[in-house]
């Protein structure tokens, strides 16, 4: 966060609130103008800052799933009780602070699209290189993509499926063993390349799905 000089602001205070569910969360800023709130549940939300000598600002931000979502703060001097509304924060294309390649599936995607089975590992077939989903044996489900096998031994690689960052995977198996509505999945993620620490992958895994 800075002022009009481009100096940074400490101790402000900041409260992140979803505009569809009322989820807050509040923080304030570091010495180096910095804020974080991290694990925020995927929507769009309504960022307020405030600081003594300065407007009120506030900025809309959408968070997706699987991503970083980056909104910087710039204040105008003047009355705390002056309230300065700022342009939605867009959705970058590319995300600068992840190396991993994949791709996300929408709410109006899931909401829109015609689904068979109302199962929404379906949709990770909007994604390049996924092929379809097969049930395996204890109805579980696998979601092959390129460079991924379903084999168990030797065992090529396979999709790891997590839902809200727990892994709904059979044990000691490949293929997810929870199936889910589509009504109740707000978005997902799909990992292809470069998966990082935050989705607990190992060397067996050839994507994730989050």
């Amino acid at each position: 966060m800075t002022d009009p000089t481009g100096a940074v602001i400490s101790s402000a205070a900041i409260t992140i609130a979803n505009r569809n569910t009322g989820l807050s969360r509040t923080s304030t800023t570091d010495p180096d103008g910095t804020y974080t709130a991290p694990s925020l549940p995927v929507g769009f939300y309504e960022i307020r800052a405030q600081a003594a000598g300065f407007s009120m600002l506030v900025r809309q931000a959408s968070v997706a799933a699987g991503s970083t979502t980056t909104v910087d703060l710039s204040l105008r001097v003047g009355e705390v009780a002056q309230q300065v509304n700022a342009a939605t924060e867009a959705s970058p294309q590319l995300q600068y602070d992840s190396h991993q390649v994949g791709g996300l599936i929408t709410r109006a995607q899931i909401e829109n699209l015609p689904l068979n089975g109302r199962n929404f590992l379906e949709l990770a077939k909007l994604e390049p290189g996924v092929t379809n989903p097969v049930r395996a044996s204890n109805n579980r489900i696998i979601v092959s993509t390129l460079g991924a096998g379903i084999q168990g031994s030797p065992r090529v690689g396979y999709t790891r499926v997590s839902i809200d960052g727990a892994s709904i995977m059979a044990i000691s198996a490949i293929g997810a063993a929870l199936s889910v509505s589509q009504d109740v999945v707000q978005e997902f993620q799909i990992s292809t390349v470069n998966m990082d620490l935050s989705t607990s992958s190992s060397s067996g895994n050839s994507s994730v799905i989050n």
